[in-house]
This record gives C-alpha cells, structure tokens and sequence, in this order.
C-alpha cells in the first residue's frame, strides 16, 4: 500500500510538470539581445527587434493545451491594460496547420499576434519546460524572467512592476 503510495505521489508530480503547473522557473541570465524572426498567423514576418525599447512578454501556448486556452483573455487583459509599455506575442508551439492556428485564433478572438514556431530552438527560451511558458523580455532584448503555467493579468502586471524598478535603477 505505501509503494502504492508513493507511485501515485510521483505520478502527479510528473503529471503537474507536464501540464505546466511548475513553480517559477529560475531566472535566466541576462545574455545578448534576441533577435528572432518568425511567421505570424497571415504570413507575415514578425522580428523580435520591432519592439525594442518595449517590454515584451512572449508567451508559448498550444491549440491542444487546456491551461493555454484558459490564460489567453488573461493575456489579452493585460496587453490592453498596458499596450504603451508592452508587446504580447503569443507563438503556438505545435506543428498544427497554419489555418486551423489561424482559425483557432480567430475564434477566440486573440487581440494580441500569434507567431508559428519555427525549425530552430529560441535559445534560451527553448527547450520548454511546459505549457504555456511565458518570458519576459526587456527593452533591451534579454530575458530576464520566466514562469511555467498559466498566468493571469494581475501576476503580469505584478512581474512587470518588480522588474521595471530594477531596470529604471
């Protein structure tokens, strides 16, 4: 019964991992400035780079993934809440095709763009921990900060404060 136990225990725990529901992952070491470029949902090229000077909050999701889904009016909540100091990019992490992504999107009427992995890994940000992962990027183009699992609104804002402050000193 008590192996039993613990197998179950594991299981959860491995199951929570899975499903994003992970602490905060540690912060990451300010490195060079980003510079990735992918397609959006229309086609069109996104660069990472058209937002310097903004805050951005990168946001890897799944069509597939419930937590994903129940996030987005979260995150469209704070992109229009703070559309003067941050850019949200939403990029799905899956190899749907691109009109079914398109058409998702469109059904929850994302506000915010919708970038489709590419081929190469967005290091360091990838390899992922889970979904959804969520960076934070500064003005600069460094990640300075991650969270595994769904996030709401208030804990963005709360995210961007505390590190708007350090950046401003």
């Amino acid at each position: 019964m008590f192996i039993w136990d613990i197998r179950k225990g594991i299981a959860t725990l491995f199951l929570a991992g899975l499903l994003g529901f992970g602490p905060t992952v540690p912060r990451l070491a300010a490195a060079d400035a980003l510079q990735y470029t992918l397609q959006d949902v229309e086609g069109t090229t996104q660069s990472l780079n058209q937002y310097r000077n903004r805050w951005v909050i990168v946001n890897f999701w799944a069509t597939w993934c419930g937590p994903c889904i129940r996030e987005i009016p979260e995150l469209m909540a704070f992109a229009d809440r703070h559309s003067e100091q941050v850019q949200v990019l939403g990029i799905a992490f899956e190899k749907t095709p691109i009109d079914e992504i398109r058409a998702f999107v469109a059904e929850f009427g994302v506000s915010y763009p919708v970038l489709i992995i590419g081929e190469q890994p967005l290091v360091p940000m990838e390899p992922l921990k889970g979904l959804p992962s969520t960076f934070l990027i500064s003005p600069k183009g460094q990640v300075v900060d991650s969270y595994v699992g769904p996030v709401t609104a208030d804990q963005l804002a709360d995210w961007l404060n505390q590190h708007a402050k350090g950046e401003s000193n």
